[in-house]
């Protein structure tokens, strides 16, 4: 589980807000739709009766392992805030979370040796808040470390030791205008400046162009308006630590700038993100990297489309290449059905490279679909090869959901191909099935079988068991 920022608490929230206005309106016109229809009126129209929201058959609200002050969207009335000088109230909290993976994974092929592990994964953190804005947010993984995960060889019947204290997250953020709110009491003067500052992980153009934890500061100006944009979203970024190339190798000597934007149109969003790296190290090099999304409905289909594009300032190499990488995501609802149909697809022009991709993220293909995707515990990898070099290919999949919500199964099928010369074709299907456990326990269950030029047929499976607290 990684650490819950700001928008998200604020996302939970809408969310759980929508859910009880739909929960409201729904008992409202059960209860009077029959009279409204008997008296003639349009027994969908929205009442003017006040009903209070129907929470009884919500579940309850799942607490951390540690919760100190405020609880973490616990509703009720703030507990005994302070004033500070600024004229903000804060109200210090404790909140301490975590979620804890273990699972055995296995790929077997007929040309080569094949390889099978049990990998465990614990993730740790502490949040102390003072406000739903300003934070600081410390975080621990002491089962793995670059790519390695404790647990068992089961085919060289070895003990795997990635043990490790290493402060993984940790940074605090806030927001400028929250924290001096006497400067701009009717707030007009646009004070909304966000601020991170320290080791946190970043995200941006789906983890194609960056997906890693790196020492960074950020800067973020919110809430532009102007006629046809609901909001703008402007980002400056300056990481210098613990940066990994496009190749998951770390460059001590790599420096990581840019400005990344969001902005939100009437019928979607659009982001660009441009990043530019530097480095004196001869194995890294110089790069620019730009990234185009847009993301709209278009009828029915939900539906996003990306171009990423690395430019290397030096001689290209492995931590830094020229390359282009366009993808598209479509996907929609069934009809009479609460399922997902999805279809995926790539060409990639060159060898792209992302700025910065830790080493457990896997390729910048893995958001094609769960043939690609790294699961983030072990060293099995996806089925087909995440990499974006000189390929076309894509991925079609249903997702099914049944046990009210709390089953489902996702069927897909995945094809590589790749553009020169190189044989590096790959077609291969898999299906994953994940059950809920109560209200914090997961089994997931994968398994999968293909072809590809190099390795020839294979085939393999995981079996995790995930409990969050």
């Amino acid at each position: 589980m990684s650490a819950l920022p700001s928008a998200r608490r604020a996302a939970c929230a809408l969310g759980v807000g929508i859910a009880l206005t739909y929960c409201s309106d729904v008992a409202l016109a059960q209860l009077h739709g029959g009279e409204r229809a008997a008296s003639g009126e349009d027994p969908y129209r929205l009442t003017d009766v006040y009903l209070p929201p129907q929470v009884d058959t919500f579940p309850p609200r799942p607490r951390p392992i540690l919760e100190l002050g405020d609880g973490f969207l616990k509703p009720g009335n703030v507990q005994n805030p302070i004033r500070i000088p600024t004229g903000a109230l804060w109200s210090p909290s404790l909140t301490v979370w975590g979620e804890f993976r273990t699972g055995v994974s296995a790929i077997d092929t007929d040309a080569a040796p094949g390889r099978s592990e049990w990998a465990n994964r614990f993730d740790l953190f502490a949040e102390a808040r003072v406000s739903p804005t300003e934070r600081l947010v410390l975080g621990l993984r002491p089962f793995d470390k670059r790519g390695r995960f404790s647990g068992y060889d089961l085919d060289a019947g070895e003990w795997i030791d990635a043990f490790n204290t290493d402060v993984r997250t940790a940074f605090i953020e806030g927001d400028f205008g929250e924290i001096f709110p006497a400067l701009d009491r009717s707030d007009k003067r646009a004070l909304d400046y966000g601020f991170g500052i320290g080791r946190q992980p970043l995200f941006f153009q789906d983890g194609v162009m960056l997906n890693d934890i790196v020492d960074a500061i950020t800067i973020t100006r919110n809430s532009v308006r102007w006629n046809g944009v609901s909001n703008f979203r402007l980002t400056a970024l300056a990481a210098f630590n613990d940066i990994d190339r496009g190749n998951t190798i770390t460059d001590d000597d790599a420096t990581l700038v840019g400005l990344l934007t969001a902005t939100d149109f009437e019928h979607g969003l659009v982001e660009v993100d441009l990043l530019a790296t530097f480095s004196d190290n001869p194995r890294g090099g110089d790069a620019v990297y730009l990234g185009v999304g847009s993301t709209q409905r278009i009828g029915a289909m939900n539906s996003t489309f990306r171009a990423n594009a690395s430019l290397a300032l030096d001689d290209p190499r492995p931590a830094a290449d020229d390359g282009i990488l366009l993808t598209s995501v479509l996907s929609w609802v069934p009809h009479h059905t609460h399922d997902n149909f999805y279809v995926g697809t790539f060409l990639g022009i060159d060898n792209f490279t992302s700025a910065s991709r830790g080493p457990a993220t896997g390729g910048p293909l893995g958001n094609i679909g769960i043939l690609f995707a790294a699961t983030g515990l072990g060293t099995v990898g996806a089925p087909i090869r995440a990499a974006g070099a000189d390929v076309v290919g894509g991925a079609v999949g249903y997702q099914q959901l049944f046990n009210h919500g709390r089953s489902q199964m996702i069927y897909e099928v995945g094809v590589r191909a790749a553009t020169d010369s190189r044989e590096d074709n790959t077609i291969a299907g898999g299906a994953r099935y994940r059950r809920a456990m109560g209200q914090r326990a997961e089994w997931t269950l994968d398994a999968f079988a293909g072809n590809d030029e190099v390795i020839d047929t294979f085939y393999g499976g995981r079996i995790e068991f995930s409990w969050r607290f």
